[in-house]
């Protein structure tokens, strides 16, 4: 289950063009069974009104003047006690300011000196006064005193102007929330390395062999990690997804490559969960320069690519994935004891709903001397979530 789904999380929008950015962060964590309480700075109130976000979270949506709640308890003290994480998005230049200097002359600041809560600040304003040394130093004040500071995206600015202020979009705010919310989870003071993604080995500098590989699964597997508290390594080879926010993350493409990032990312690690889609072929030769239609050789010659998961043993757990086509279970029951892992994580990517495409996918769960565990067609993301309470289960157990 995510860490998402039940917390209490206090947003807090001042007052700059980002604000309506806020509406789909409180969107997507209600749609994630987030309570989302509302903070609404006077300044915010000429972006975005109270009633969007009450619409979209159905709950209380407060402003900056406000002094008691529906229950006629004081306001910036229920809130701050109720709150799991207090996220500010966006963070003006003038709030953060006024966070630095322990000012509360609005509910939204009130509530950010009084919590016990971690609190998470995204900066969003005009380049110039992001870089301005005043910013910059509230900034660090900030950090020095225990607060997550999310580094502002760069780009085109509601004004025209290009540089470094834009607020990160939605699915970088939440995977900052998921670690905020999980930092002292059942992985705390873990290290696990996930790879994702395919591979692809060059036959020429433009065509390559490969695979439809999304890289999603594995991408879920790194994230529900993160929300575990554990320290996660990605190594990502090709793909259509972005690693999450929390990942220290090795971008790679042939299995080679794969192969040399993950023997240096295991150093020191508790597990690691293979669930990149590695080639097993790779051409004998590659050219210099584009093969042209209708030139020779007409056929090409392949060799094999190292088997990733036996090169890569040590005092750490090894959990592999087999995506088969037919006879799935039997072979990858042999695969588990064949290469001696603490687990396999089996599906069938014949079915368009299981494939390396879908968006769902459903898998056995293997471990020696343990009954199989199915886990039904679901999300990938709650395919990740049961994978890593089985990691969970075998880390305690060393």
């Amino acid at each position: 289950m995510s860490v998402l789904q039940g917390a209490r999380v206090v947003l807090y929008v001042t007052g700059g063009i980002a604000a309506y950015k806020a509406s789909d962060l409180a969107s997507k964590l209600t749609q994630a069974g987030t309570e989302v309480d509302v903070v609404l700075s006077r300044a915010a109130e000429d972006f975005v009104g109270p009633l969007t976000f009450q619409a979209l979270t159905q709950r209380t949506v407060y402003r900056a003047d406000d002094a008691m709640t529906a229950d006629n308890e004081i306001a910036h003290v229920r809130l701050a006690a109720d709150a799991d994480v207090l996220v500010i998005a966006p963070a003006t230049a003038n709030a953060i300011a006024r966070l630095a200097h322990g000012q509360a002359d609005d509910l939204g600041s009130a509530i950010a000196l009084s919590t016990q809560a971690p609190i998470v600040v995204a900066p969003a304003m005009e380049p110039g006064m992001y870089a301005n040394p005043a910013t910059q130093e509230n900034l660090e004040t900030l950090r020095r005193r225990g607060v997550r500071v999310i580094e502002p995206d760069t780009g085109r600015m509601a004004s025209g102007a290009q540089g470094q202020g834009r607020l990160p979009e939605t699915p970088v705010l939440l995977d900052v929330i998921r670690a905020t919310l999980g930092r002292d989870g059942p992985l705390k003071n873990r290290v696990l390395v996930v790879s994702a993604g395919g591979t692809r080995e060059y036959m020429d500098p433009v065509r390559f062999i490969g695979n439809p590989a999304s890289g999603r699964q594995g991408v879920e597997l790194a994230r529900a990690a993160i929300e575990r508290g554990a320290t996660t390594r990605l190594v990502l080879g090709s793909g259509t997804v972005e690693p999450p926010a929390g990942a220290e993350t090795t971008r790679v493409e042939s299995a080679e490559e794969m192969l040399d990032a993950l023997r240096e990312a295991v150093r020191g690690c508790d597990a690691l969960i293979m669930n990149a889609a590695v080639g097993d072929y790779r051409p004998a030769a590659t050219s210099d320069v584009k093969l042209k239609r209708g030139g020779e050789p007409a056929g090409i010659d392949l060799i094999e690519n190292p088997d990733l998961l036996q090169s890569l043993k040590g005092d750490f757990l090894r959990i592999g994935f087999a995506a088969e086509t037919n006879d799935h279970l039997e072979n990858a029951r042999s695969k588990l004891l064949g290469k001696e892992l603490d687990a396999l994580v089996v599906n069938d990517v014949a079915g368009s709903d299981t494939g390396f495409a879908a968006e769902t996918n459903a898998v056995t769960i293997l471990r020696p001397e343990h009954p199989d565990l199915e886990v039904p067609l679901t999300s990938k993301s709650g395919v990740a979530s049961a994978v890593l309470d089985v990691v969970v289960e075998m880390i305690g157990g060393r």
